[in-house]
């Protein structure tokens, strides 16, 4: 497909003379302009107006607080005509836009007219709708004192203990009005917010370096939701436990390298979800598209509904209709209506994550995958709202089932093959396990093994009282574009795992 793309999106000190695109009416209007001034041979043709503003702020140990605001505005616009697609954006800022855009998309497209494969989409009826997120709190009405007041808390707690040489502290917010036509008469309007936080100690004694992190690693949590989420981490009263947990890894054992059976906390698989799930089970990985790039796929188009990926205890859905999720809409990037499609059933592949074209190439379902960074770039195939479905029983009752080995969970660093197939995953904590009690905390704790045979070696997931859903960034494209998704996992019990030191 041929693209282009025209600025960064339109300044908000900027006159804008093209209405209010929080509200569906104005959004409608400009939609129309698009789509009004393409020609009748267009085969198909949609258009995106995407509205978005985000804040984050961050307090750093020893650095002044740091606090950032971002804002664009902007259209993008595929036609495919002649069985060829062409792709343009551009910021908006005038009431020409809209129109300018679909032109040049339309030259684009015409330009490409015999060049490679032809593309098609298999036939769909218009379909219409609005969807909103649901938020208690407003994070961007909520005054500066009170967010930095809460990042000031959590830093000061945090940093107790003396050996606690670095730490950082976050929140952040995203607002997005997201408006979608398209010439078979969908109108789609849906209006998303996202609210999140983070913490991270980082302690040193001279000889070793240890971090411990909350509610998630590296980028923190974050979810569908207000500022209600992030009053719901109770971040002030899991800082200092953070701060004491990474100095006592200063001074913890590692644990002997070879095999053992293990239990995974929620934070390490829904990141194993992530990797080794998410991604080989994107479609245009699967079909090639991405090996430029990040890679492909261990899974074929042929072993939808044959291969064995995991034992009888694995069972994956994508399901982004699950409400408050950072992976929660009502339709994807190119009109799709959001749904629960099962993945992975008793450990059986059953679907992929497609978008209308990849799924038409491979004559497999369009489950709803297609998903764009915003209205400069196209739709991909990305993970939704893809999650680990539930077993029988707590934690503690796992742990029993397990015996001796270790727990671990929270991870601190990851490694996977561009077929999604060899890995090897780092955990910020480890402690041994005997007789279903935990015991000695561990460090530098490591895991690693081979996709298929690890998901065959769980045995059990624990039930629903212990799922948790994780938001997640994720890489990917050329021109690089940023998904945000989420999982939902519970805790695992995995037999006959190869151990080591990160």
């Amino acid at each position: 497909m041929a693209l282009e793309t025209d600025g960064e999106g339109a300044d908000r000190s900027q006159a804008h003379d093209w209405g209010d695109l929080a509200d569906d009416g104005s959004a409608t209007s400009l939609l129309e302009q698009a789509l009004a001034v393409l020609p009748r041979d267009v085969e198909f043709a949609d258009v995106r107006l995407v509205e978005a503003e985000e804040l984050r702020a961050y307090h750093r140990h020893e650095g002044d607080p740091d606090e950032r605001r971002e804002y664009n505005v902007g259209i993008g616009v595929r036609v495919l005509v002649g069985g060829a697609w062409g792709f343009a954006s551009r910021p908006l800022g005038a009431s020409g836009d809209p129109a300018a855009a679909a032109r040049r998309a339309l030259a684009v497209a015409r330009a490409g007219i015999g060049v490679g494969a032809r593309s098609r989409l298999p036939a769909r009826e218009g379909i219409s709708g609005r969807y909103a997120t649901e938020v208690r709190l407003d994070p961007f009405a909520v005054d500066d004192a009170s967010r930095h007041g809460l990042l000031a808390d959590v830093m000061a707690t945090m940093t107790g203990p003396a050996a606690v040489r670095d730490a950082q502290a976050g929140v952040n917010a995203k607002r997005q009005h997201r408006h979608y036509a398209d010439t078979e008469g969908s109108r789609q309007h849906q209006h998303l917010m996202e609210s999140g936080a983070m913490m991270v100690a980082t302690a040193s004694d001279g000889h070793d370096i240890q971090r411990r992190s909350y509610p998630n690693s590296f980028h923190g949590d974050t979810a569908g939701a207000g500022w209600e989420f992030v009053l719901g981490l109770e971040m002030v009263a899991n800082a200092g436990r953070v701060g004491e947990e990474a100095v006592a890894l200063l001074t913890a054992p590692v644990a002997t390298p070879g095999r053992a059976d293990l239990v995974i906390g929620a934070q390490q698989v829904s990141l194993q979800i992530h990797e080794s799930a998410g991604h080989p089970l994107e479609l245009d990985r699967i079909l090639g598209d991405e090996q430029n790039f990040a890679g492909t796929s261990f899974i074929g188009v042929d072993d939808v509904g044959r291969l064995r990926y995991g034992s009888a205890a694995v069972s994956i859905t994508s399901d982004p209709t699950v409400p408050g999720t950072r992976g929660s809409f009502a339709f994807d990037d190119e009109g799709t209506p959001a749904s629960r499609t099962p993945l992975v059933v008793a450990g059986i592949v059953h679907n992929t994550l497609s978008s209308r074209e990849s799924a038409a190439r491979a004559g497999l379902p369009v489950t709803g995958a297609a998903r764009s960074d915003g209205w400069a770039y196209l739709p991909v195939c990305f993970s939704t709202h893809v999650h680990l479905e539930p077993g029988h029983g707590s934690l503690s009752e796992l742990l029993e089932r397990l015996g001796t080995g270790y727990y671990l969970d929270d991870n601190h660093s990851w490694s996977i093959d561009d077929r999604r197939v060899n890995f090897q995953f780092g955990t910020e904590v480890a402690y041994e396990v005997k007789r279903g009690r935990r015991g000695r905390l561990l460090k530098n704790f490591s895991y690693g093994g081979v996709t298929p045979q690890f998901w065959g070696s769980v045995e059990a997931v624990a039930g629903p009282e212990e799922v948790r859903n994780f938001g997640y960034p994720c890489g990917k494209g050329e021109p690089k574009q940023w998904g945000f998704l989420s999982h939902g996992a519970a805790p695992i019990l995995v037999r006959d795992q190869r151990i080591g030191v990160a």
